[in-house]
């Protein structure tokens, strides 16, 4: 391989763990902006109550991105979701759908 070649291939992996790195998830970040969703979702992402209201715990996290993303074009409507989800930038749509994926959930089978 001829000197040339390395240094593109050395480039070229820095660039792409580069733009990994940046358009990582932080479901720590996620938790901490999840706050503002646990008073109808639950602070673990466990619906209570309000049968128009889902579970998020566990959820695909692109699931949850494209369900935000939705809401926040206007594409998909709810009197509460689009207007909390209009201020969310990528990258915080991103932590949030971590935070809910990450969350196990278990089940039982009833007997």
């Amino acid at each position: 391989m001829n000197h040339l070649t390395k240094i593109c291939l050395t480039v070229l992996s820095v660039l792409f763990v580069t733009a990994v790195t940046a358009h990582a998830a932080d479901p720590e970040n996620g938790r901490k902006l999840a706050r503002q969703c646990s008073v109808c979702h639950g602070k673990l992402g466990v619906a209570r109550g309000d049968p128009e209201v889902p579970n998020l715990a566990g959820q695909s996290s692109l699931y949850l991105e494209k369900s935000l993303k939705d809401y926040r074009s206007g594409e998909r409507q709810d009197r509460r979701m689009t207007l909390l989800a209009k201020n969310l930038s990528d990258d915080e749509i991103k932590d949030l759908s971590a935070w809910f994926e990450s969350i196990m959930i278990t089940v039982t089978e009833p007997e």
